[in-house]
């Protein structure tokens, strides 16, 4: 009967678990306040102590029984995928459309995908340099690939990061590569808060803000919690609850996008490809999440095609997709056991630091020589450029709580324009370990290239603040 619940309905009873003690403590804890701290990330450093002091575990028949990292591991993979899903999904609603239109926004949007190429290639060039030097000065045999996960897990996210590592694990044996990716992905976040807050605050003080800042932050957005008599509606109906429920009818959809996406990628696994390219067979599974956003594209398209996209409600659909965010970060900690990184620990630590911080002095130069809302743009870049999206709305919430900067549309199209850009980094990523890996000449090429477009499409102007 255990084996039932055993290990991943009890991975998810602690995520649960650890979630709400979070949110209990964020509504209670000055601290968390004052600093925004998410609860997703305070859960998940908490279960991250608890893991490796071997707390977490589970009652069974046959005793009480430890719940391995990979169980958080397999659910942060699945979670991964259904965020993705639900990104695809997604539609932009007419009123943004035209608002897209705009020269400004497609400027600004513009310039954060810019900045985006340019900072996953430093992050890159900066770990691999940093696993470089160890292994020289340690004589030591390490996989000095690990390096390029820093990018993977900072820009992108810690999903994509243990992707990228289970291919390499999967396809060239590189040992805890995917918790390697996961480490660089929580550790992301961390720095997205200890140095976006702090310049944040630093910013409101000095005036460096393009609108006016209000004296103090409304309480719902300190304490987490709506006020009693103050929600707000989170979502649309698209379906009669005598039929089915809406949330169901959503869920229903994306589960078989998943389904759609897992198909295609047992297709790709199993294609007899040639000899000459054995190696891309590990892209079937280990992009997933790809098929599955092409999936959830793909069905948006089709239904806008048929006059039937109100079926598919905007609000409900990221409502979901923020569930799964939530829950995959605090699992991500969950999923790091600190001995598959014990050994590159020193490498680890200062490719993180030293990552977080040349990402900050870059972003910084460039938008303080932006000509308007470049404190907004810079701070919020740093925040997904650390962490995701969600990191960076949030520190773009404590400098402006009212979104007037175009800076929260622009994060939210940037993708349009970021995807045709970084795509040659992207399809290199898989084959890192490979003995004719072009990863590094691949990235200081994108350095150069980035570097000259914002000069040259006039995104570097006279310093502002």
């Amino acid at each position: 009967m255990s084996s039932l619940f055993f290990p991943y309905v009890g991975a998810f009873f602690w995520v649960g678990v650890l979630l709400s003690f979070a949110a209990f403590l964020r509504s209670r804890v000055t601290f968390f306040q004052k600093n925004l701290i998410p609860s997703a990330l305070i859960g998940g450093v908490i279960g991250f102590v608890l893991m490796n002091f071997g707390l977490i575990g589970m009652p069974t028949q046959e005793g009480w029984k430890e719940i391995p990292t990979s169980a958080f591991g397999v659910l942060v993979s699945h979670l991964f995928v259904f965020g993705f899903i639900g990104i695809g999904l997604i539609q932009q609603d007419e009123p943004e459309a035209d608002k897209a239109n705009s020269s400004w926004v497609r400027s600004g949007a513009l310039w954060l995908a810019l900045i985006y190429c340019l900072i996953y290639a430093i992050q890159g060039i900066t770990g691999r340099t940093v696993f470089e030097l160890y292994s020289y000065l340690t004589s030591g045999e390490i996989f000095t690939g690990y390096g390029y996960l820093v990018s993977v897990g900072f820009s992108q996210n810690p999903g994509a990061a243990q992707a990228i590592g289970g291919i390499w694990e999967n396809e060239y044996g590189v040992q805890s590569a995917s918790t390697v990716g996961l480490a660089f992905g929580a550790a992301g976040f961390l720095f997205a808060v200890l140095i976006g807050i702090p310049f944040a605050n630093q910013a409101i003080k000095k005036g460096w803000l393009s609108e006016k800042h209000l004296s103090s932050m409304p309480k719902p957005l300190l304490t987490g919690i709506m006020g009693k008599g103050n929600s707000e509606p989170c979502a649309q109906s698209t379906t009669h609850s005598a039929n089915i429920d809406t949330f169901a009818f959503h869920f229903a959809v994306m589960f078989v996008l998943y389904g759609a996406g897992y198909v295609f990628a047992l297709a790709w696994a199993t294609f007899s490809w040639p000899e000459s390219i054995e190696k891309v067979r590990g892209l079937g599974f280990g992009m997933l999440y790809v098929w599955g956003m092409l999936a959830g594209v793909i069905t948006r398209k089709t239904l806008r095609k048929v006059k039937s996209c109100h079926v598919l409600d905007n609000s409900t659909t990221r409502r979901i997709t923020g569930t799964t965010v939530d829950f995959m970060i605090c699992a991500v900690f969950l999923a790091i056991g600190i001995n598959d990184i014990q050994q590159i620990i020193v490498p680890f630590l200062t490719t993180t630091i030293c990552a977080s911080v040349v990402s900050f002095f870059v972003i910084v130069w460039f938008a303080r020589r932006m000509p308007k809302y470049g404190f907004e743009r810079g701070l919020a870049a740093f925040g997904c450029y650390t962490g995701t999206v969600a990191s960076g709305l949030l520190l773009l919430r404590i400098v402006d709580p009212e979104f007037k900067s175009p800076a929260a549309f622009e994060l939210a199209i940037m993708n349009i324009f970021i995807l045709p850009i970084v795509q040659i980094i992207y399809i290199n990523l898989p084959f890192v370990p490979s003995s004719n890996s072009i990863m590094l000449p691949v990235l200081t090429v994108y350095v150069v290239t980035m570097i000259a477009s914002l000069f040259l499409l006039g995104f570097v102007k006279k310093r502002a603040w």
